[in-house]
Formats: C-alpha cells, structure tokens, sequence
C-alpha cells in the first residue's frame, strides 16, 4: 500500500479531520460516489466493471473489512447478487480465485481509461480524493488474497496526463451537462499510437511534422503533374482532360479523408478523429494538450461523455453535421437529433442546442 494511502475507518476522528474528512468526506459516501460514476459507463454491464461495483458494495456494508481487502468469495458472491444470477462456482474455491483474477486484470485495464474521467468527477465533486486499485496476494494455508480500493490525496502535482482542474460547472439545470473524459480502450493498430498520448519532443514531433508535410507535397508535385498532363493533351489534342481532374479529385479527397482533420489540430486544439480511428460510434476526438493546462504538449485520442439530463441516456461528443457544420457537439444515443448538446472540451460544460 502506498504510503499516501487513506483509510477512513483506520484512522481516528481528530486524523480524519486533519485529513479533510470534516468537509463531509466520509469512507462510505466515497464509495457511493464511485458506484455512481460507474453505473453511467457504457461498460457497467461487463463483468470487470461489476467487480468495481461489488468491491463499492462491499465497502459500504462493511467500512472496516475495507481497510484489509475482500476475499474471491466474498467478491463472487457480491458480483451474483448484482448480476441477479449465480456466477463462476461458488463451490470450487480455486475456480472463484482464478474467476477473480481474470477480471481484476481486466479491470485494470478498464481503470487506466477510466481514472481522468473519474478524477474529473470527483473534482467537480469538490473531494479532493482519489480511488486506487490494490489488492494483496495470499499465500500459504488460509493467507487469502484480497482486493480493495484505496483512497489517496488529490493534492499533488499533476502528471502528464491529469490536467489542472477544469471550470467549474455553473447555471447547472436539466438542460446542462457536464463532460467527463475518457480514454481510448479499443484502439485498433494506428490509433494505438494516440491512445496514451502522442508527445510531441524528440523524434515523434518531427515524425509528426513528417505525417503533415508529405501529403502537402505529393499533393502539391501531383497537382504540378496534372496540370502539365492537362497543358499537353490541350496541344496535342488528346481528350484525357476529363480523367485527369477525376484522378486529381479522388486523390486529393483520399488524402484528406486520411489526414486532413490533423491540420486544424494546432489552431482549434480538439477535433473529430480521421476514419483510421474510429469506431462505429464515431465519438473518438484528437486533442492537442499542452501548457497551461498540461505539463507537456501532446495529442490525445480521447472520448467525452456524460449522461443525458433530458432522458437518462448517454452523450457522447460527435460531429455538428450539416445543422451544426463545423462544430463538434455532445449528441445522445438515444435521441441523436433532438437531444443536442453544445461541446467545450476546456470548461467541459454543454447546454441545450434544442
């Protein structure tokens, strides 16, 4: 365990308050507060993202087992009750271990696309804590292994990837949201590169400058190409005029569909990721960091989202199309047309467009 580690239950009251706890900031309402962030991921039906949950739960019901952690048993059984059925084999003790183990490693993975976003919240929140993941392996007879969540200050310096705090939220109402970030899990092979930030010093920003300047040219010696293509069949009296352009056209519309969202990337900071990124939802962004409200400059590929005020359902932040061209605005996945949220990736705030 760290040793900035907290556990409210370990400690007394005069620590606690020393600790910020008399801001309101007790172990179980920290708990309650990450069941809740969980509960509005698109991923909370998968088992991993459960097993948070059944560690919250568990953590709630019994504050002073949280300190030490919670057995594969104890966690199977808590995952049954919230599926609603009987999971793993509650009879087969390594069969329960190595079920857990399974799904911690899994949702490891999920929590480093998950912490900016959770951090965000808890921000906005105004609780000045963060939840870590740990867990301590058994071994020998009745040593079992157990998993917890720990809490830790919030008060350090930022890293590379936690930026300082955002605006806070104002004019909250039903028709205002607020955007919460989270990283790219399923990147497919070229997106891979952005998904834990692509730093921009040494040799990947001149690779950078490289991916940018190489199109410009062959677009530009191409143009060159056609151009006297087209001067000569005008002298000679060939009737290829036609095809060149369409060549020329298609050539240029390949190029940029590939990397023409990177060239605004420096002047407007976030835009729509190209295709080669996307998924089907088309909610993956790029986003150009850097000083001030990061410690290095990078490009991120990212998602925003938040829950719908209007009907529960999830927004994601998308292309504007043609009502909203050029913009990129926050639509929800249940009322695409008519749940519209204005996007700023700064504030992380969004109001009604409708």
């Amino acid at each position: 365990m760290s040793d900035n580690a907290v556990h409210f239950s370990d400690v007394g009251a005069a620590e606690q308050e020393a600790m910020g706890v008399e801001k309101g900031f007790e172990s179980t309402e920290l708990f309650v507060f990450l069941e809740e962030c969980t509960s509005s991921w698109k991923e909370s039906a998968n088992l991993n993202v459960q097993l948070l949950c059944a560690l919250c739960q568990l953590s709630i019901d019994d504050p002073q087992k949280a300190k030490i952690g919670f057995t594969s048993q104890e966690l199977v059984k808590a995952i049954s009750t919230i599926r609603g059925r009987p999971w793993s084999d509650a009879s087969d003790k390594a069969q329960m271990s190595d079920d857990i183990r399974q799904q911690w490693n899994k949702l490891q993975k999920t929590w480093e696309s998950k912490g900016e976003g959770i951090g965000q919240q808890l921000s906005d929140a105004a609780i000045p804590f963060l939840p870590r993941l740990a867990k301590t392996e058994g071994g020998g007879s009745g040593n079992l292994t157990r998993h917890r969540i720990e809490w830790v200050s919030s008060g350090v310096t930022p890293s590379a990837d936690e930026p300082t705090p955002a605006a806070p939220v104002i004019n909250v109402g039903a028709a205002t949201i607020r955007y919460v970030c989270e990283d790219i899990q399923d990147a497919n092979l070229f997106a891979s590169a952005f998904t834990r930030g692509y730093f921009l010093k040494g040799w990947r920003k001149y690779l950078y400058i490289a991916v940018l300047a190489v199109p410009l040219l062959f677009a530009w010696l191409m143009l060159v190409h056609v151009l006297f293509g087209i001067t000569w069949a005008y002298i000679v009296g060939t009737k290829d005029i036609l095809t060149s352009l369409l060549s020329l056209g298609v050539m240029y519309w390949a190029l940029w569909a590939s990397v023409g969202p990177l060239y605004p990337l420096g002047v407007d900071k976030i835009v729509i990721a190209p295709w080669w990124m996307q998924s089907t939802e088309e909610d993956r962004l790029l986003e150009r960091r850097g000083p001030s409200r990061y410690p290095e400059k990078s490009i991120k590929a990212v998602r925003y989202v938040a829950p719908c005020p209007l009907c529960g359902g999830r927004v994601s932040a998308t292309k504007g199309r043609l009502e909203f061209f050029g913009r990129i605005v926050g639509r929800c996945e249940e009322a695409p047309v008519e749940h519209v949220f204005s996007f700023d990736h700064v504030t992380r705030n969004g109001k009604c467009l409708r």
